[in-house]
């Protein structure tokens, strides 16, 4: 029996995909050679949690996307199980998600070691070779904010000179993980979030829009577009006027109970 293996190196990566995905029913593998499996064909699938414990159900194949990988089913109570993980979890991974197709005849030890040595370049950590931040000039900055890792961008983003902000919004590198703890922060400027708001591919994933939406520093006819996005569990906490400024929690209840 074929063996699947999400592991998610960020509790907001693994929240991402339980809203977007599990909640749905199924998930998607992102591995090749899948192109045998069959509709319905029992699988196992294992989800590795950032902090190392893991979760295996038996699974069904739900459909195979060439390109993509494989849709398998995951079970009503360990969604619910995995959002109340998520959402006691904190921090960001500095590593993104890892799909794996695994021999089920190997040794656990043998896998573990077969993934930690087959990991692609990108994911292994690049010495930075920027100035210390005190003694970067303007230019320099721009450069960390736009070309940086995450160490260098966090540090931009508290550096007082706020106008360099914005082009941590312009670099490549940024995830959407990266771009969630921007929008939650009430320390990030108006100006920013606006910015956010105009790239669909963040603006639509439901929890980015629920961080603009509590997020004060949004502005309103921001606040109230994110409510679209926003998981309809998060919406009726929201209407209820929890951890929200009133013009939300009105827009909120509107969505609820239509006029």
């Amino acid at each position: 029996m074929d063996l699947f293996r999400i592991t998610y190196a960020s509790y907001l990566a693994l929240s991402s995909d339980v809203e977007e995905q599990m909640a749905r029913g199924g998930v998607l593998v992102r591995v090749d050679g899948v192109s045998a499996l069959a509709f319905d064909a029992p699988v196992q699938l294992e989800i590795v949690l950032p902090d190392g414990t893991a979760r295996l159900q038996h699974a069904k194949v739900l459909q195979v996307l060439t390109g993509l990988g494989v849709a398998v089913t995951i079970d009503a109570p360990l969604v619910e199980e995995l959002r109340q993980v998520a959402a006691l979890g904190s921090g960001v991974g500095g590593k993104p998600t890892r799909h794996e197709r695994i021999d089920p005849h190997a040794p656990p030890v043998d896998r573990l070691r077969a993934a930690a040595t087959t990991l692609p370049p990108f994911e292994r950590p690049r010495p930075s070779t920027a100035p210390p931040l005190e003694q970067a000039s303007n230019a320099q900055k721009v450069h960390m904010a736009m070309h940086g890792n995450r160490d260098e961008r966090n540090a931009i983003l508290r550096d007082k000179n706020r106008s360099l902000h914005q082009y941590v919004l312009k670099n490549p590198q940024l995830g959407t993980d990266d771009v969630l703890e921007i929008a939650k922060s009430a320390t990030t400027a108006p100006d920013m979030l606006r910015t956010i708001s105009e790239r669909k591919e963040w603006f639509q994933r439901p929890q980015i829009a629920l961080g603009l939406a509590r997020n004060p520093k949004t502005p309103a006819d921001i606040a109230v577009r994110a409510l679209e996005f926003v998981p309809m569990d998060a919406l009726r906490l929201m209407a209820k006027g929890a951890g929200v400024l009133p013009h939300v929690a009105q827009a909120a209840r509107k969505k609820i109970i239509p006029t």
